[in-house]
């Protein structure tokens, strides 16, 4: 699936290449693609840098299988900002980290080998095309197990499910766009809501204009999503009814209204989503996927209000 193009600008919605110190520079300046790929924000993943060397090549053992419906789940997420991507193999599970090719949407991929009914790897890293891997894995009814394995011998990746084998072949991971990092932001506002309560207030934004705003005043107590066109407007508030925590901040910031929407129609439906903003800076949308073995990071670069 390919990714909209932002609106030609210089203030357009894009992820800053420069390198991020929250310290010393502006708020427009987001993640930094070409920079080590270990760094987390700790206001979202609270996970440090790790202390072990990246594989570079294919892992010698790769087998595994899941469930068909979280697996849906994160390709659908991962195929609305990439088609392919390079996939991080170790022991303790999987990790995909991509950002898209108008350097305005990432996604930051983390399942844990306990989110697979059976998991045997070794560390490695192949590259996917997510398009290929969805064709069979669509095929899965709800409650299929998908049988992952990976040939050494063909370097394809095996995917079994409900009576078919399908063999892909995998993609040179130096082939794919170097894996971006996820910048050290310090978001002052957050607010955990519903999937469908951020869903209807994204549907409202799109009925008059491109871009959507987050806003948050302390004073009020609410959440905004907002959007104004060349005539009509709308304010969609959500509230301590509504949401499930809150750390009230002064934010306002401005995103792609095409880009929110293909984030926010990925998340599953009954997810719980963390969503961290502040102004003028990129806001991070997180989630757990399935029983918590796992977490999705969406981070959107902001649309700079002149």
């Amino acid at each position: 699936m390919s990714t909209e193009t932002p609106p030609e600008s210089a203030d357009s919605d894009e992820l800053d290449d420069s390198s991020v110190d929250p310290s010393s520079t502006s708020p427009q300046e987001g993640p930094t693609p070409d920079q080590s790929p270990d760094d987390e924000t700790a206001s979202s993943s609270g996970e440090g840098k790790s202390d072990t060397p990246d594989a570079t090549g294919p892992p010698s053992t790769f087998r595994a299988a899941i469930q068909s419906e979280p697996l849906k789940d994160i390709l659908r997420a991962l195929r609305a900002t990439v088609d392919e991507a390079r996939v991080k193999i170790d022991e303790m599970g999987i990790r995909v980290r991509a950002v898209d090719p108008a350097n305005v949407a990432m996604d930051d991929l983390n399942l844990s080998a306990s989110a697979f009914e059976s998991y045997d790897a070794t560390p490695g890293v192949i590259g996917v095309d997510l398009d290929r891997l969805w064709d069979p894995v669509s095929l899965a009814n709800k409650g299929d197990l998908v049988q992952l394995h990976l040939d050494t011998e063909s370097r394809k990746l095996v995917v079994a499910v409900a009576g078919l084998k399908f063999q892909m072949a995998c993609l040179d991971p130096a082939t794919i766009r170097s894996e971006p990092t996820l910048p050290e932001l310090e978001l002052p506002a957050s607010v955990t809501v519903d999937r469908d309560a951020l869903r209807q207030g994204v549907k409202a934004a799109d009925l008059v204009a491109d871009h959507v705003g987050f806003r948050m005043t302390p004073d009020e107590e609410v959440f905004r999503i907002d959007a104004e066109g060349d005539t009509d407007s709308v304010d969609f508030r959500i509230d301590a009814d509504d949401w499930e925590a809150v750390t009230l901040a002064e934010a306002s910031s401005l995103f792609s209204l095409d880009y929110m929407k293909k984030i926010v129609r990925t998340v599953p439906a009954g997810t719980t989503v963390t969503i961290d903003f502040g102004t003028e800076f990129p806001a991070m949308l997180s989630y757990d996927i399935g029983d918590g073995d796992g977490s999705m990071i969406r981070m959107l670069a902001p649309r700079i209000e002149t």
